[in-house]
């Protein structure tokens, strides 16, 4: 989590914006915010520890996030970008010179950063910005120029939401939005080629390990949940000592019957719903 040297990111922005052909991508976005990464944001800047980085990465797992097209060359901004325009991606480079895709929650922050000089915004999938950023930069500036600025490598995004940031996504949103039919839900989570629960190596006393642990939840009358994620970093919101393993949601079901559990707490961090014992024998048939 590098600082930036602000006269060479400056340069960054103004000289080495990577182009590309803009006919496949859209026109610029209606103004958005997102409220969710918003939150997360101001508990990471008011305590930056692995808890509320986790609480960072695990909302960029949903909605939107803007990149900053400022630097594009659009023959017609009425219209939006046309074929034969060209899309210039901001992004800054830090003191080591790793490249850094900037995104922003809102376009008052975008517009806060280029000091109210004129932007362009580019509406995208949070989780597909996240991918952008492991796969085709260093990793991610979320919020530059604020106070709440997080930045993310790309090994962090990795090994937070995977090698494939969207994984998860579509049922992240479901939990998030909350507009789908639950049958659909349960579906969703059915589907998904990987959920994530939560270990905790046991030491000797001579700290080798010698296995491992499986949390559960308690509910607030008292009730025991097994518990699955979306993604390693809603683990890592819940519980920061723990390790994510990927695993089916077959599985859970399975230990959750056979442990006599009163059912599946999926993201106890927060957008959490409970999966109840007879709705578990879906999954195992």
């Amino acid at each position: 989590m590098g600082l930036f040297s602000k006269q060479r990111a400056e340069k960054a922005v103004r000289k080495r914006s990577g182009e590309r052909d803009a006919a496949a991508h859209p026109a610029p976005e209606p103004i958005m915010t997102n409220r969710l990464v918003q939150t997360a944001l101001s508990r990471w800047s008011a305590g930056k520890d692995a808890r509320t980085f986790a609480e960072v990465l695990r909302q960029c797992a949903t909605g939107n996030l803007l990149l900053d097209g400022s630097n594009s060359t659009i023959a017609d901004p009425s219209r939006g970008f046309q074929p034969g325009d060209t899309l210039g991606v901001g992004y800054r480079t830090d003191e080591e010179g790793r490249r850094l895709l900037l995104a922003f929650t809102s376009n008052e922050r975008m517009a806060a950063y280029h000091q109210d000089d004129p932007t362009i915004s580019v509406v995208q999938p949070a989780s597909a910005v996240m991918a952008q950023a492991a796969s085709e930069y260093d990793g991610i500036a979320i919020d530059v120029g604020s106070s709440e600025l997080c930045i993310a490598f790309a090994d962090e995004i990795r090994q937070h939401l995977t090698d494939d940031p969207t994984l998860n996504d579509r049922l992240k949103t479901a939990l998030v939005e909350r507009t789908i039919p639950w049958d659909d839900l349960l579906g969703l989570l059915g589907s998904t080629p990987a959920v994530f629960i939560a270990m905790s190596d046991v030491h000797d006393d001579s700290g080798a390990v010698t296995g491992v642990t499986v949390p559960t939840a308690r509910g607030k009358n008292g009730e025991t949940y097994s518990v699955a994620f979306t993604s390693p970093a809603e683990v890592w919101a819940w519980s920061p000592p723990e390790n994510a393993r990927a695993t089916g949601i077959a599985n859970v079901a399975q230990v959750a019957r056979e442990q006599g559990h009163d059912g599946i707490l999926l993201n106890p961090a927060g957008q959490s719903v409970v999966i109840s014992p007879p709705e578990l024998e879906r999954f195992l048939n």
